[in-house]
């Protein structure tokens, strides 16, 4: 007799066990860390150390720790977390996206073809690459900085955070800090960069401006940039000063919020709605897919609209064919239907995470902000988690909540709900058998 759960887990086997790899191979590195926090004898507490580390891998750039208190081979660590924390980004780009049978390459993914894919079809060919593209990037933002006035350990540290979107600062008033308009330009641009698929940035440096402006995403990632830097600038000018660095703020904060990077350089959560409302929707929507960023990702937003469309457009003529199109490729059926799962799993987890967080003894700006800038692994929010992400204004059960949510953004969910439900099957299976 054929086992009636089966229909309901249909994964493959093989997809499951990669699956579950990804998954205790994240939570491996993350125990690790907390052990490495607490054993330097800087973090007294099990819970802190763990949040530490959950926020270092899934780069995200809360805290619990005050960083101007941390010893140099520490503030070292924990950009090196989220160094790795951005490349196995890119790994579950190349290992699990093509398990659930999405494009193969991530050339496709920003570009939205299959044709002249500037990287190889072939998986270890492809996987040098991307690590070459990720460390050349990350050696030429420490280049960036050093050379804008930051010292070489800060460049290094800096550099490694920015490259993989993590944020983490070695100083409590992050950017601000350095009180350098060299280096927030820098800093500025490096994210905006980092928030770019790798294939954008190959071709960017090949200078293939061809394949740059066939990329239908790419070109909304800089529309949307340049739309909502003239928008904060606007909303922000006559209380930020006006000038050359009301503008160079606004668009720092644009990049931080789009790339999901989570630095600063000014406490956006003081200021009016207008502003507050875009950025926390650019940190819900995240980064250009396969890139080190997070959030509900720029491609996945341009399918709906796509899906939008045509709703419309059959509504009005039933019979007509509207296929929807990105960078000139029509999207399979499968992909859309998978675009609209992600799209409830991602919402369906902010709104427990909204109401974990309000429950738990947050206001309902800390718990709408922190709920949707933990998922898209950003950091900074509203309320509670304004100023320059520090998350000891709430309490444990609540980072717990914050915990969950940055580990399911940074593995876009689906990992986590597979290994989950395969295993409670398991279970049921079990129970069937006896």
């Amino acid at each position: 007799m054929s086992d009636p759960l089966r229909v309901r887990f249909p994964w493959h086997r093989s997809a499951v066990r990669v699956l579950t790899t990804v998954v205790a191979t994240a939570a491996a590195l993350v125990v690790v860390s907390a052990i490495v926090y607490l054993a330097s004898g800087e973090v007294g507490r099990a819970d802190d150390a763990l949040f530490e580390s959950v926020a270092g891998f899934t780069t995200t750039s809360l805290t619990v720790l005050d960083p101007e208190a941390l010893p140099a081979w520490l503030l070292s660590w924990r950009a090196t977390t989220q160094w790795l924390g951005g490349a196995g980004a890119l790994a579950f780009a190349l290992v699990v996206v093509p398990t659930f049978g999405g494009q193969r390459r991530l050339s496709e993914v920003a570009e939205g073809r299959g044709r002249r894919a500037v990287l190889s079809s072939t998986w270890s060919h492809t996987t040098r690459r991307v690590a070459l593209a990720y460390v050349g990037f990350t050696a030429a933002v420490i280049a960036a900085y050093a050379a804008a006035g930051m010292g070489p350990f800060d460049a290094a540290t800096f550099g490694l955070a920015t490259a993989s979107t993590g944020g983490f600062a070695n100083y409590r008033d992050s950017f601000a800090h350095f009180d350098s308009a060299a280096v927030e330009w820098v800093g500025a641009w490096a994210m905006g960069l980092a928030g770019m698929s790798v294939a954008a940035l190959v071709w960017l440096a090949r200078g293939q401006v061809r394949a740059l402006w066939r990329s239908t995403e790419l070109k909304v990632y800089a529309a949307l940039t340049l739309v909502s830097t003239t928008l904060v600038a606007a909303w922000t000018w006559r209380d930020a000063g006006g000038g050359a660095d009301t503008i160079r703020q606004s668009f720092f904060t644009v990049t931080s919020a789009m790339s999901t990077t989570g630095f600063r350089v000014t406490d956006w959560g003081g200021w009016v709605t207008a502003p507050q409302t875009l950025l926390l929707l650019l940190i819900g929507v995240g980064s250009m897919a396969g890139s080190a960023g997070g959030g509900f990702r720029l491609l996945r937003v341009i399918q709906i609209l796509g899906i939008v469309r045509r709703e419309l457009v059959l509504q009005l003529h039933p019979r007509a064919v509207v296929p929807v199109k990105v960078s000139g490729a029509v999207v399979s059926a499968g992909s859309l239907t998978r675009v609209h799962n992600f799209q409830i799993l991602w919402v369906l987890a902010a709104a427990v995470g909204v109401f974990g967080i309000a429950s738990l003894g947050g206001d309902l700006p800390t718990a709408m902000s922190g709920s949707i800038s933990a998922l898209a692994t950003a950091g900074p929010g509203l309320g509670e988690l304004s100023g320059f992400a520090d998350a000891t204004a709430l309490a444990a059960p609540a980072r717990a909540v914050l915990m969950a949510l940055m580990f399911l953004g940074r593995l876009s969910i689906y990992p986590v709900v597979v290994v989950v439900g395969w295993g409670v099957g398991g279970v049921q299976r079990m129970r069937l058998r006896q």
